[in-house]
């Protein structure tokens, strides 16, 4: 799947709660929001794992393809800086 095909973290997710699944779904999609709306929490969070300073794309079930194997973490944070790029996938 394209980049362009993932799903924006949002602070007020639209999908509903029909379970513990969906919940599990809107509260990481909400966290991932603040994080990428608030610089300086975000920052905090990702910096120690070698992140550079700057604002934060988040996304929320990412599907992508490594060594042949389909995977779809619950979320994925980007951070791009200059030519630096990192990418952590919760």
């Amino acid at each position: 799947m394209a980049e362009e095909d993932w799903q924006q973290s949002r602070l007020i997710p639209t999908s509903g709660i029909s379970g513990a699944e969906e919940a599990e779904r809107r509260a990481t999609s909400a966290l991932l929001a603040v994080m990428s709306a608030v610089k300086e929490f975000g920052l905090a969070i990702t910096k120690p794992f070698g992140a550079p300073a700057t604002w934060l794309s988040t996304y929320v079930e990412t599907p992508f393809k490594l060594d042949g194997k389909s995977y779809r973490p619950d979320g994925l944070i980007r951070a791009s800086r200059g030519g630096k790029e990192w990418t952590w996938s919760i």
